[in-house]
This record gives C-alpha cells, sequence and structure tokens, in this order.
C-alpha cells in the first residue's frame, strides 16, 4: 500500500501574546517558510494602536516568502488582523530555486516601509535556504524609519553580530535614503547574501571583553553638524571613564557626519566594539515635533539620550544590546546544539530578555518546540540548509506506513 499524506496540523498563534507586534509575524513565516509548518495568526498587531493588521512591510514579507516556499496564502491584505500561511514543497523538494532568478531579488514597495524590517524576515529563509550561489536582494522602501532599526544599525552592528555567531559575511550597500521623518522618500539597499552550506553550529556569546572602539554616526542637517560634534566631544570626555574604564587610554572615539538634506531629519547612532568583537548599539531616529527657531535643544537631547542608552548597554556587561537579543533568537533555535547568548547583570539580578526577546522566544517555542533558560540557552534543532523539510517529509511519510502496517496486523490476526 502506498503511504498517505497526511495535512500537518496548523499551528495556531495568537497575535496579541506578549509583545503583540510586527516581530510575532515576521519571526513565525521565517520558521513556518523554512519548516513547512502552516500556521495560522489572529489578531495581527492587536495591541497596535490605528487598529493593529498588517502594515506595508509586513504585507511584503508575507507575500515575498509566500512566493519563494510555495505557500498557500489566506486573508492575505494590507491591514490583514488575521493570515493562514501553508508552505507547500515543489516535486524536487526545493526551497528557494535562485538560478531561475540568476541570483538577482528584488522587492519594491511605493510607501517607505521598513527595508530593514523585511530584510530581517526574509534573512533566514534565505540564509537556509541551501542554495550555493550569492542572493543579492535589492529592497525599495525606508532606509530611516520610525520604530525600525535604521540601516545604519543593521550595517554596523546586526551585520558583524552575524558574523561573530557563524553567518558568512553580509554585504550591504544603501544606494538612496528613504526616509519616514519630514517628506517621506523611497531610499533602496541591496544586501549580497551567502546562504549557509552546512548547519550553523552552536555560538556562545559569553564573554564580552573590554570596550576598545566607540563611534558615532550622525545624519543631520548640514549646519547642526558642528553642534553634533562638540556636544558629542563634550559629553564623551565626561564619561569616557564609564566607557573605557580606569585605563582611558585604551580606548578610541570617532564622529561620522551625513548631510541628511531635510530640516527635520536628525538621526544619531552609537556603536561600542569589544575586544572580543562584540557590538553594542543604541540610537534614536528623531520623531518629536520640531518648529522653526526652536531646534537649539535638538542636539543636546539627542546626544544625552543616545549616550546614556548605550552606557546603560555597556554597563551591565553582557554581549548583546536590548534589540540584539531578540534578533539572535531564531538563529539559537535552528543553530546545531547549544547557543548561550549572556544578556549580562544589574547588581545581582541578570538582565531579563525584553518583551521583544520573549515573544521571539515564544514563537520560536510554538513552532519548532525550543525552550530558552534563565541564562540565554537554547538547545538548537539543527536545521540543515535546504533539505530539512524534504527530511521531515520522509519521517510523516514512514510515520503513516508504519500507522497503515499496525491496522494490517491488527486486522489479519
Amino acid at each position: 500500500m502506498a503511504p498517505k499524506s497526511t495535512p500537518r496540523a496548523v499551528i495556531h498563534l495568537e497575535g496579541t501574546t506578549l509583545e503583540g507586534g510586527g516581530q510575532l509575524v515576521r519571526i513565525a513565516l521565517g520558521l513556518s517558510s523554512l519548516t513547512k509548518k502552516p500556521i495560522n495568526i489572529t489578531n495581527i498587531r492587536g495591541k497596535r494602536s490605528g487598529g493593529g493588521g498588517l502594515k506595508a512591510q509586513h504585507l511584503t514579507s508575507v507575500q515575498w516568502l509566500g512566493q519563494a516556499c510555495n505557500a498557500g496564502l489566506s486573508g492575505v491584505g494590507l491591514k490583514s488582523k488575521e493570515i493562514t500561511f501553508t508552505p507547500k514543497q515543489d516535486e524536487q523538494g526545493k526551497t528557494f530555486n535562485v538560478e531561475e532568478q540568476g541570483g538577482q531579488v528584488r522587492i519594491t514597495q511605493s510607501t517607505p516601509g521598513s527595508i530593514n524590517l523585511i530584510f530581517q524576515a526574509i534573512l533566514p529563509y534565505i540564509l537556509f535556504s541551501g542554495t550555493a550561489s550569492p542572493i543579492c536582494v535589492r529592497i525599495v522602501g525606508g532606509t530611516n524609519v520610525s520604530n525600525s532599526p535604521s540601516y545604519e544599525y543593521i550595517h554596523e552592528v546586526l551585520v558583524p553580530m552575524l558574523a561573530l555567531i557563524g553567518v558568512p559575511p553580509i554585504e550591504a550597500e544603501v544606494h538612496s535614503r528613504g526616509w519616514s521623518q519630514g517628506s517621506t522618500s523611497l531610499g533602496n539597499i541591496t544586501y549580497t547574501i551567502q546562504p549557509l552550506q552546512t548547519k550553523l553550529p552552536a555560538f556562545q556569546l559569553e564573554q564580552r571583553g573590554s570596550i576598545t572602539h566607540v563611534k558615532a554616526i550622525i545624519i543631520a542637517p548640514r549646519d547642526m553638524e558642528q553642534s553634533f560634534r562638540g556636544e558629542l566631544d563634550v559629553m564623551f570626555e565626561k564619561r569616557e571613564s564609564r566607557f573605557f574604564g580606569a585605563n582611558t587610554t585604551a580606548g578610541d572615539f570617532d564622529i561620522t557626519f551625513e548631510d541628511s538634506h531635510h530640516e527635520k531629519r536628525y538621526y544619531l547612532l552609537l556603536v561600542a566594539t569589544t575586544s572580543t568583537g562584540i557590538k553594542l548599539g543604541r540610537d534614536w531616529l528623531y520623531n518629536q515635533a520640531i518648529r522653526p527657531g526652536k531646534t537649539e535643544r535638538i542636539v543636546p537631547t539627542m546626544v544625552k539620550k543616545v549616550l546614556d542608552d548605550i552606557l546603560a548597554e555597556i554597563e551591565h556587561g553582557g554581549c548583546v544590546d536590548e534589540y540584539m537579543r531578540d534578533q539572535l533568537v531564531i538563529f539559537q533555535a535552528l543553530a546545531d546544539g547549544k547557543s548561550h547568548v549572556s544578556s549580562g547583570r544589574r547588581g545581582d539580578e541578570l538582565v531579563h530578555p525584553s518583551l521583544h526577546a520573549k515573544t521571539a522566544m515564544w514563537v520560536a517555542k510554538e513552532i519548532i518546540g525550543v525552550n530558552f533558560d534563565e541564562e540565554g540557552g537554547c538547545k538548537g534543532v539543527g536545521f540543515r540548509p535546504g533539505g530539512q523539510a524534504k527530511e521531515e517529509e520522509k519521517e510523516a511519510d514512514l510515520e503513516d506506513l508504519a500507522s497503515d502496517l499496525k491496522v494490517l496486523d491488527v486486522s489479519s490476526s
């Protein structure tokens, strides 16, 4: 008797769980696309103002991943509050045929939806696709968008940290900027990704080392450059020992500036690099009201806030900043073996994961069954690039065949 193919049970995810935002959707889609496990998400972004539902970048991510893994889609549309995503597999068992696209992927939006949130959503799928050739992904949308990671954070913090845990180097090039502040505009970025060819080994981020370098990246109106430089120099000098400890000669500080070409576009990123290659970052895309003649407090306000934020990250002694912690969850879940990520301590207490990180951990547990301990450890499933879904289908077919044989054996006795 030929083995039967049993439809897989749909995993239901309540969209208001924990943080209840778009990250839940992005991580769920990435894991579903890879593992071929169908998901149903309800009350999408149910804790967000404005009615929730899929925003432009979420919709773009759903549509692209759906096409890439040949998924059946239900309920998908702008502001949709419930979707069902049912991945399929083609006859050859391929999950992503990049050769048909010549290694080039283009994702276009008509609004400045965050390019980098789309990048984060599709990155695990591309990395674990098993494709041998590099994949160039060009995305149109917003490079600097409120409540989203900036291109600078991705390039200066996320990409180096992924390389540190064993992900092949990712190249990033911004062709033009797209902003949500000032007059909205579209930009585009190309990410060149080399997919993994073997399982991602378990990684250990437990020894941070000392701070050796601090970098400030400013994007602001040209006439604000000297104000930023002066404010940063003064505030950094006052806090130098908090960055580098007693041996302040062991570290250095530099500043880069770029003209934002708009009176209402202000952005500041501070990145601390350690002796072990760890990157810690904090930033702010200024999103307060800006009135003509009332701009004198913008620079000192931004500098103080971002400096205080990065110092808080440095002083807990952990190997990741708050935003990096949740980005590594999916890689811990897919890695081969137990990975650890130290978030540091404040006094005698462990720094607990943010609500974003807890949400990512919850999604990973619901879809692939991994668990995270209080000290940042997780035993991953050892996902095999490009082939695990096919192997899982074989296992499911074997289970069905075993069930059929058991029935036959009972009926013949």
